[in-house]
């Protein structure tokens, strides 16, 4: 038994996540046959096959979602078993170029993949750390058990990154436009995605019949132009994590 990770070893629910450390070397009594016939499944990349008499793993994502720059935690529960060995992929699917890491418990061998970038971190309880995320980062992410006999389990989990938006700007062609005429006022975001609101004179804007928006909200036409129509108009654009307001444009209807 491995006095460092006797929870893990031992089945129970650690109270926190043991990080794999270069400075750690656990013994082990694993058969050498055992991981002899681990070598054979993957070298031969036989299908995985699900027992029922074993209890599924399952992964939360710890935030769900996150803003960029943030921590996540993709965090693995209801092992019944000890894992011999797992695989982490960015994707659905479990192959090699989509690899992140590989770890193997007898040998405490962990190996990176093509898509480690460096802000990932692995645990010997098969979770998987990502630091500093960004929205590249968002997807799918597969974890590839093996447990006491070998038999294979993959189980998938999503993650949502978003961006922190920055300011928005309104164009339009003029501001001084005349009565009767068309204003079209365009909300200027390099998002696609987020929630796009407007605002005029301080107070949500109250659509009227001469008004209309694009599919995405992002433009704004109002024609026929009558008095009321004049003032100050913002847009707003936001998503799950920030919101941001653009300066405001002031519309000035003149005789023609």
């Amino acid at each position: 038994m491995c006095a460092h990770h006797s929870a893990l070893v031992c089945g129970r629910t650690p109270t926190h996540i043991p990080r794999l450390s270069d400075g750690h070397t656990c013994t082990g009594h694993t058969d050498p046959r055992l991981m002899g016939v681990l070598a054979f499944l993957l070298a031969s990349l036989l299908a995985c096959w699900t027992s029922n008499a074993v209890a599924h793993p399952s992964i939360e994502a710890v935030p769900p979602s996150l803003p960029e720059g943030g921590n996540v935690l993709l965090r693995v529960d209801n092992q019944a078993e000890k894992l011999q060995a797992f695989f982490w992929y960015k994707g659905k699917r479990a192959f090699e170029e989509f690899k992140i890491a590989h770890y193997e418990t007898a040998s405490q061998s962990l190996k990176w993949g093509r898509k480690y970038s460096g802000r990932e971190r692995v645990y010997t309880n098969g979770s998987l750390l990502l630091q500093n995320v960004t929205q590249e980062d968002t997807g799918i992410y597969t974890l590839e058990t093996f447990g006491t006999y070998y038999q294979c389990e993959i189980t998938h989990v999503y993650l949502q990154v978003y961006k922190i938006v920055t300011q928005p700007t309104i164009q339009v062609k003029t501001t001084r436009v005349g009565r009767q005429n068309a204003a079209i006022l365009t909300c200027m975001s390099p998002y696609s995605g987020v929630d796009v609101s407007w605002i005029f004179n301080n107070k949500t804007l109250d659509f009227s019949r001469r008004m209309t928006l694009s599919p995405e909200k992002h433009r704004l036409t109002i024609a026929p132009l009558r008095l009321e129509d004049a003032g100050e108009y913002l847009c707003e654009i936001s998503n799950s994590f920030s919101s941001k307001k653009s300066h405001p444009v002031y519309l000035f209807l003149i005789s023609v």
